[in-house]
């Protein structure tokens, strides 16, 4: 195997508020590669779950709405065009308006 292959992993989707009334469901599993940009995450995230088009991802697939951002592990946002994701992770979509 190459170095510049890319692995892939089993990661959990984890849906809050709005992404979990939209799907119907707590959270989806994906298997990506360990290193993947927004918006292909997207894109994958509407093919295992369309319903969420619309609502959470951009109609285009090119990202997440407005007003939505993603968390790894509830431990750290992630901010960057290239999500880095283990086996096993969590990645959550929340609504940056959440809080309590």
């Amino acid at each position: 195997m190459a170095l510049t292959d890319k692995i892939s992993i089993a990661v959990k989707v984890e849906l809050f508020g709005t992404p979990r009334l939209a799907a119907g469901r707590r959270e989806l599993e994906l298997v990506l590669p360990d290193e993947i940009g927004r918006q292909e995450f997207a894109a994958a995230l509407a093919e295992a779950c369309p319903a969420l088009v619309g609502k959470v991802i951009r109609d285009d697939l090119s990202g997440l709405q407005e007003g939505y951002v993603l968390n790894l592990n509830g431990l750290a946002f992630l901010n960057g065009e290239v999500l880095h994701v283990q086996d096993g992770d969590a990645v959550l979509i929340l609504s940056n308006q959440a809080g309590g």
